[in-house]
C-alpha cells in the first residue's frame, strides 16, 4: 500500500486517502486490529557489526524487529521496553464494550513504525445549529527509540473535516508514555484516568468553542493573531502607517487568511467574522492547505502527533486570549 500508509481498516464513511478495508459497523477493536494487518509484536535484536567476516554486539544497543517479516525498524536503546499493538486494542475495547465509543479506523504508518487507532464517542454535540463537532479517542503507538506512546482526545468537525485539538492546556487531556515499561492493565488505568475519558473534555471544548463563536475579531486583531502563529517577524519593529499585515504575509499566513473567507464552513452564523472561525482558519491550513502533504502519511502524522497538532493547541490558547 503506497504513500508510507502501510495498512489501515475502517468502519463507515471511506477514509480521504480511500485505502484500506471496510468493515461492518460494530466490529470490535481486535477485529479490526486483524483486518488492518496489526497483530504483529516487535523484538529487540542484538546490534551486530561485520568485522573481518566475524559478527561483534555493538555495545548495549539493540535493533527494533517485526516479528511478521523480520523488518528493521531501527535502533533502540538497552531500556527499551516495546508496546504490544494488542495492548492498545485491548485499551479501546473495554471502553467500546461499555458503550462510551465505537471504533472507526485504524492504521500504520512509515513502514509500520506508527500505528494509531481511533474511536468514536457515541454522542455528537452542535457549536451552533449545523456546525458539527464529533469527539474521539485517539491511541498512537511509536515502534521508534526516542519516541513514546500517547492517548488523547480530539476531535472533528464535520462541515470541513478538520482536526481539532482538544487540548485547552498544555498537556492536559492527553497521556504519554516512554518506552521504559509495559502498557499493561496498571498503565492503560493510567491512561484512562489522564484523558478523561467520561466526557469532561469534549464539553469544556465545546462549551469553549461555543464563546469563541459568540465573538467577533477586529481585522486588526486576527491579523495579528495569524502573523502571532506564522510569521511572527512581521510584528517586529513594524512602523506606524505600514500596510495591514496581510499584505506581507508568507504563504502559510497567507492560506490562513483566505481560509478566513473560503474554507468550508466560513460562512456559517458562528464562524463568519467569529474567533472560531479564525481557530478553524489554523486548524484548515494545517489539516488541508500544508505544501508538505503531498505524502499522505504526512497528513495524518503532523495533525494527530506532530507540529501541525501542536500548532493547534496555540491556535486555540492564543484564540481564546484574543476573544477574552
Amino acid at each position: 500500500m503506497g504513500h508510507e500508509i502501510e495498512s489501515t481498516a475502517w468502519i463507515g464513511q471511506v477514509p480521504w486517502h480511500g485505502l484500506g478495508v471496510e468493515l461492518p459497523a460494530g466490529s470490535t477493536p481486535q477485529q479490526m486490529m486483524v483486518a488492518a494487518d496489526l497483530d504483529w509484536t516487535v523484538r529487540p535484536e542484538p546490534m551486530m557489526v561485520n568485522i573481518d567476516g566475524e559478527y561483534k554486539q555493538v555495545g548495549e544497543n539493540t535493533v527494533l524487529v517485526r516479528n511478521s517479516d523480520n523488518k528493521i525498524f531501527g535502533p533502540a536503546g538497552p531500556r527499551f521496553v516495546p508496546t504490544r499493538n494488542k495492548d492498545a486494542f485491548v485499551f479501546l475495547d473495554r471502553f467500546c464494550k461499555a458503550g462510551k465509543m465505537e471504533m472507526e479506523t485504524c492504521g500504520s504508518l512509515k513502514g509500520g513504525t506508527e500505528i494509531w487507532a481511533l474511536a468514536k464517542y457515541r454522542d455528537d454535540f452542535d457549536i451552533i445549529k449545523g456546525d458539527t463537532m464529533k469527539g474521539y479517542l485517539l491511541i498512537h503507538v511509536s515502534h521508534v527509540w526516542g519516541k513514546g506512546n500517547q492517548v488523547r482526545n480530539t476531535g472533528v468537525r464535520v462541515v470541513c473535516n478538520n482536526t481539532l485539538t482538544m487540548a485547552l492546556q498544555e498537556g492536559k487531556g492527553q497521556f504519554r508514555m516512554p518506552h521504559l515499561a509495559d502498557f499493561d492493565l496498571g498503565m492503560q488505568e493510567r491512561a484512562a484516568a489522564a484523558v478523561g475519558l467520561a466526557d469532561n473534555q469534549l464539553m469544556e471544548f465545546a462549551e469553549a468553542a461555543k464563546f469563541l463563536s459568540s465573538k467577533k475579531f477586529k481585522d486588526d486583531h486576527v491579523q495579528e493573531y495569524i502573523a502571532r502563529l506564522y510569521d511572527p517577524k512581521l510584528l517586529e519593529g513594524r512602523p506606524p502607517g505600514a500596510p495591514p499585515l496581510h499584505m506581507d504575509y508568507a504563504p502559510r499566513a497567507a492560506n490562513v487568511w483566505e481560509a478566513l473567507a473560503r474554507a468550508p464552513g466560513a460562512t456559517l452564523p458562528g464562524s463568519d467574522g467569529t474567533w472560531w472561525g479564525a481557530f478553524n482558519a489554523v486548524t484548515y491550513m494545517e489539516d488541508h492547505l500544508r505544501e508538505s502533504y503531498k505524502e499522505p502519511s504526512n497528513i495524518l502524522h503532523s495533525m494527530w502527533f506532530g507540529g501541525g497538532a501542536r500548532r493547534k493547541t496555540q491556535a486555540l490558547e492564543l484564540a481564546l486570549e484574543y476573544a477574552k
